[in-house]
């Protein structure tokens, strides 16, 4: 299991508790006590989280966990959720929020962000029209997801995702992408 944190300026002292941490970082370079790989600063924590997808798509964990720099304010137990994880030797899952605000939203509009272009990037990145469905939402873009349920997709799917992401430091299709992390995974 390989927890992926998402940094830009935050304090990841936390992630010391951990040894299976890589840090992708878009902020200013850490120590040496810290592995990392750094990155542009651009398309928020979703760039980050397919970018290490793609880069590693054949040779990932058996589980993932993708967390931002901070990983408190939508997560308030995520150190004992982690070691939780760490300690289930017989974890069976495919994808689950480490959020602890899950909001149903639907594709026609999400009620916490109004004017996000749902349908459009949908329709991007799956190739399909839709108007309507109904879905989970992680506050945060926090999840486990399993290498089973990564490799549902080809490595080209991630990638349309990074380059949706790679044209700005804050893009808003990041904000979309946030909603659709367990679409992606199902």
């Amino acid at each position: 299991m390989l927890i992926v944190v998402a940094k830009y300026n935050e304090n990841v002292e936390w992630t010391k508790d951990f040894s299976n941490v890589l840090i992708y970082n878009k902020g200013c370079k850490l120590n040496e006590e810290y592995n990392e790989i750094i990155l542009d600063n651009i398309g928020r924590e979703g760039h980050t989280y397919y970018k290490y997808i793609c880069d590693n798509y054949d040779n990932l964990n058996d589980y993932t966990i993708f967390l931002q720099g901070n990983p408190f304010d939508h997560s308030p137990n995520i150190i004992n959720n982690l070691h939780n994880y760490l300690n289930n030797k017989e974890l069976n899952i495919d994808f689950e929020f480490l959020s602890e605000y899950i909001h149903n939203i639907n594709l026609s509009g999400c009620p916490h962000h109004s004017n996000l272009p749902l349908i459009e990037v949908y329709e991007k990145i799956f190739n399909e029209k839709k108007e309507e469905m109904d879905f989970k939402f992680g506050v945060g873009a926090q999840f486990i997801v399993s290498k089973n349920s990564i490799l549902k997709r080809s490595k080209s799917f991630y990638l349309k995702i990074v380059e949706l992401l790679e044209y700005d430091v804050n893009p808003i299709e990041g904000y979309v992408i946030e909603r659709f992390h367990n679409l992606f995974f199902e």
